[in-house]
Formats: structure tokens, sequence, C-alpha cells
């Protein structure tokens, strides 16, 4: 088989995937370049969000209040947060794993700045 045929039968299972997608579904642009460079027709990981999320879903994820995430994303805590119609805040996917890591690394919550303050320590 030759390289353009593989190149076309990779771009075919991108398409499967992408078709089945709900209509007006945004997905990250980064998810689609790795299923086309590597021919892989899955997301990077298992269970990773192919989606970008709103405030309401990174409140669910991190148990917090929307207004604590959406100041975390003013804050500029998630590289590539954009508001969708200059309205609602959406975070990709892989913003949101970069900040998981780096609150691991950190092993800290992120809210502990917040309560230390709060708290007077």
């Amino acid at each position: 088989m030759s390289p353009g045929n593989d190149a076309r039968q990779s771009t075919a299972g991108v398409r499967e995937r992408l078709e089945a997608l709900p209509r007006g579904t945004l997905v990250p642009v980064d998810w689609v370049l790795n299923l086309l460079s590597d021919g892989h027709d899955g997301p990077a990981r298992p269970g990773a969000p192919v989606v970008d999320l709103n405030v309401a879903d990174l409140a669910l994820l991190f148990k917090k209040k929307p207004s604590t995430v959406r100041a975390w994303i003013e804050r500029g805590n998630f590289p590539g947060a954009y508001k969708l119609n200059g309205k609602e805040w959406r975070v990709p996917a892989a913003a949101v794993d970069a900040f998981q890591r780096a609150q691991q690394r950190e092993g800290a919550d992120p809210g502990d700045d917040l309560s230390a303050w709060r708290h007077g320590t």
C-alpha cells in the first residue's frame, strides 16, 4: 500500500470519529492533529475529554464554585482558555491536564492559597 493510501485511511478514521460527535461540538485542535500525525484513531489518553470544558464542567471536576474556576482562568492558570462568542469561558482539555499535573507537582489544593489568606496564615 502506498503512503498516500495510508494517509487516506488515517484521514477516514479521523473523519468517522469527527462525524460521530454531536453537531456543534468543540474539538481540541491538538487532538485532531494527533490523530492525523500518527494514524492513531483515538484520544491521546483513554478517558481524556475531547471537547473544551466550560466553567460549570470545571467546577464539577474540581469540586469548586464556578467563581473560583473563573478566577483561575482569569489568573491564567489554563493556557489557551478563551471566551466562546465573547461570553462563556472554554478551556482546552490539554490546559486542564497541565493544570492538574502542576497541582500534583505542588502537592496542594488550588484553593489553598486563598484559604490561608482568609485565615490570616
